[in-house]
């Protein structure tokens, strides 16, 4: 079992302004690595003080240049509301400068009020991520890569920002039944959540997991699993 910190970055009262909030984050991620946490996992929210982290990967990056063994997170990139082609350089960026230690955690995203300012129809997100996780693996896998699909028709293109690790980082993947599948199909790690929830819940998501894998023909052991707990 390896134990992570999950960085909200939320503002709790006006009180507190934005810089401090940011501040006190990375200051977290810093005295998790002196802790001996594993990872340190960044959220990534909009238009809302919930969360003030717009971008994951630039926490990893800034948090990757003030320690040294700690893996960085993203828990998770929202792919609906982002450019995958863009996103591939930034990727491979933040694995960079992070030294090879990015944790790349993808979802689809859960709150429509984000979408509206994104003009992005969230009723579209399951099969808008699932199309574009595809376009990263292939930006990650292939030094030149091209795609023919519903939402992106991209023509031979060469991401020229590789990541270190090599084929790809670790990709871990939130969301439901349809994502716990893909998974176990193709490798990837992924999310489950409890929050303050008792033993009925994690029981539940525990035989989740399970048909998940057996879909698959897989052992639930075949990939890693983080839970989210609030502690």
């Amino acid at each position: 079992m390896e134990f992570a910190t999950f960085i909200l970055a939320a503002q709790r009262g006006y009180h507190q302004s934005s810089e401090s909030v940011i501040r006190n984050s990375i200051e977290q991620a810093v005295a998790s690595e002196q802790a001996g946490f594993n990872t340190a996992w960044f959220a990534e929210h909009h238009f809302n003080n919930y969360s003030l982290i717009p971008s994951p990967l630039m926490m990893v990056a800034h948090c990757g240049g003030l320690t040294s063994t700690i893996r960085l997170g993203t828990a998770v990139c929202v792919l609906p509301l982002y450019q995958p082609q863009r996103l591939l350089s930034e990727i491979g960026f933040a694995d960079i400068v992070a030294n090879g230690r990015l944790e790349l955690g993808v979802g689809l995203g859960y709150q429509q009020f984000e979408f509206e300012r994104f003009g992005v129809d969230i009723d579209e997100a399951p099969a808008v991520f699932s199309e574009y996780l595809d376009i990263i693996l292939k930006g990650l896998n292939q030094n030149v890569f091209e795609h023919d699909g519903q939402y992106e028709k991209i023509p031979p293109t060469a991401i020229s920002v590789r990541t270190v690790q090599q084929p790809t980082p670790p990709i871990w993947i939130a969301g439901g039944a349809a994502r716990m599948a893909r998974a176990y199909r193709e490798g990837h790690n992924f999310f489950v959540t409890a929050f303050h929830d008792g033993l009925e819940t994690l029981t539940t998501l525990r035989e989740s997991v399970e048909r998940a894998a057996a879909s698959e023909e897989k052992n639930v052991t075949d990939v890693k699993i983080s839970l989210l707990r609030c502690c």
